[in-house]
């Protein structure tokens, strides 16, 4: 029997994961925990829906407060999940 190319387990994960389409739901897994890291904890509670399309991150904010101060600095917060996640994902937010 022929011994085959061998490839280290993240190359296999890496094929899986982009073979049954898991990577998508793992990057927006990702987003959502730096969301919440970046806004804290407090904030973090005050969100509801997240969803994540083409670029375009859409999160729910039931305190009004806080959907004004998060809706002034959203462009400040993409540049800084970007720098959390180390990849440009996130070009815009909206905040509702």
């Amino acid at each position: 029997m022929k011994r085959q190319q061998t490839r280290t387990l993240n190359e296999i994960l890496e094929q899986i994961l982009n073979e049954t389409e898991l990577a998508n739901g793992l990057e927006i897994l990702r987003i959502n925990h730096a969301w919440n890291e970046l806004i804290g904890e407090t904030a973090a509670r005050e969100c509801g829906d997240h969803t994540f399309r083409e670029g375009v991150y859409s999160v729910r904010v039931k305190s009004s407060v806080l959907r004004c101060q998060l809706d002034m600095q959203k462009v400040f917060l993409a540049g800084k999940l970007n720098a959390m996640l180390k990849k440009d994902l996130v070009r815009e937010i909206v905040i509702r």
